[in-house]
């Protein structure tokens, strides 16, 4: 009984910030920050694709066509010299 009431109070408890000046500050600083979290975690996503995948994962992935080699060859800024695959097809 208590874990279904814990998550009702805590509802409750945010529901009523809308209704107050400090509701307003909270939801602000809450879109902020996730915002932000939202911002590094595509870094992060971005920075894991690019450099810690391996060579044969990325070239099962985006070695199928030429518009997914161009595509990973522009998000990840290779070298066309030093390219992983082959925008060519």
């Amino acid at each position: 009984m208590m874990r279904f009431l814990v998550p009702i109070f805590v509802l409750l408890l945010t529901a009523a910030c809308g209704f107050t000046p400090q509701g307003d500050i909270v939801r602000a600083a809450v879109a902020e920050k996730g915002a932000q979290a939202m911002d590094e975690g595509l870094v992060n996503a971005e920075w894991f694709i690019c450099n810690a995948v391996s060579v044969g994962a990325v070239k099962r992935r985006y070695g199928k066509s030429r518009e997914l080699a161009d595509a990973y060859n522009a998000l990840c800024d290779v070298d066309p010299a030093a390219a992983v695959i082959d925008a060519a097809g």
